[in-house]
Parts: structure tokens; sequence; C-alpha cells
């Protein structure tokens, strides 16, 4: 289950511990604290729309995790709430058999909400770059479309939309010990299909 600290509610918007887009100051080695654990930053992984991702160590049960930490601009906040509800959500349901991201803690830090999330490998995108975007073989498309549709069905069945499916939010899980399993990730940009609480945000440009 996903793991509810501290109120998203009480986040402290554009706090002194954020730069003008809102985004967190990120400082090598800091530790970062929940109420139940500290998370070393070890490496930079990327940024988005919402915020940034970072590789940390996660003490109490010594594991590697990604720690997603959210820009604090009033609509970044408010749609991290929405993304908690959802992640929520999706953790009642067995997320490794549908193929989807698991959340593992949720917490405040100076005012910027954060999400601990298991450590998967690379996105597909990554790894199409990284082979000069050759052409994949039937052998290996089967089997990674089949477990999108498969987290795609399960969605559906929950009335969810993802809203920025793409290869990037498509992640092997372990290529050395489970080749070809991946996860959809990414839940920042997802909403209920019967609530009017959509942020406007509709998948990347790149691929409407």
């Amino acid at each position: 289950m996903l793991t509810n600290l501290t109120s998203c509610s009480n986040a402290t918007v554009m706090s002194n511990n954020s730069n003008r887009d809102g985004e967190y100051p990120l400082v090598p080695n800091e530790i970062i604290s929940s109420p139940t654990s500290r998370y070393k930053v070890l490496q930079f992984l990327g940024r988005g729309t919402f915020g940034q991702v970072v590789k940390c160590w996660k003490y109490n049960n010594q594991q590697v995790v990604a720690l997603k930490i959210l820009k604090n601009l009033p609509s970044y906040v408010r749609q991290g709430q929405i993304e908690i509800g959802i992640l929520s959500k999706l953790n009642s349901e067995d997320v490794d058999k549908y193929n989807l991201i698991k959340a593992t803690e949720f917490f405040q830090h100076q005012g910027h909400t954060c999400i601990a999330f298991e450590m998967l490998h690379i996105n597909l995108y990554e790894e199409l770059k990284r082979k000069d975007f050759s052409p994949m073989t039937l052998h290996e498309i089967r089997p990674i479309l089949q477990q999108v549709l498969v987290a795609m069905w399960k969605l559906k069945s929950l009335r969810l939309i993802h809203a920025d499916l793409k290869p990037e939010n498509i992640m092997f899980v372990d290529p050395q010990n489970q080749p070809l399993k991946v996860k959809v990730i990414d839940f920042g940009s997802a909403c209920y299909v019967s609530k009017n609480i959509y942020s406007g945000y509709m998948q990347s440009r790149y691929y409407r």
C-alpha cells in the first residue's frame, strides 16, 4: 500500500526552497527525509512538466528507489494530489500483474510533494536510441505491446485515463533477469473519466 504520511493539503507553495519555476534545488548526496525514512540523493534521472526525478538510496530498507519531487506552484500541487490519489487506487490492485509502476511512499519535503517509486531500468525511447533506432523484431514488439495493453485494460476498468502514454513512459523492469518485462509509468497527467478535474494537458505534443 502507498504510505500516506503527510497531507498534501499542508504543502507550502513557493517557499524559499524552490527556484522561480517552482523546482526544488537538488544538491548531490543530500538527505531528503520522510516521517519514516531517509533518502540519499545519488543521481539526477530526469525532468518533466511536473517536477524532477532522482535516484535515491532509501536507508530504512536498504534499497535504491526513484524519487519524484514535484514543483510547488499551485497548479502542480493540485495535480500532485490527484496523482497521489490515483497511485493509491492503483496500489490497491496487483500492479505487478497489470504492469503498472509501484509507488511506495509519499510525503512533503520543504513544501514539495515527494513520491517514492520502485526503481526500474531504462525507458523504451532510450532503449531504441541506444540501438540507433533500428527496428525492433516482432519477437520483441509482441510481448511489450501485450503488457502495455494489459495495463491500459486495467486503467479502463478503473475508469482512468493515463493521458501521456509514450515510449518514455514505458520502462523495462530488469532486462537481465526479466527480458522484455515492462511497466507503464508517470501518472502525473492522469485523471478519472467521470470527474471534471482534468488539467488541460493531454499527451506530449510530439506524439499527438
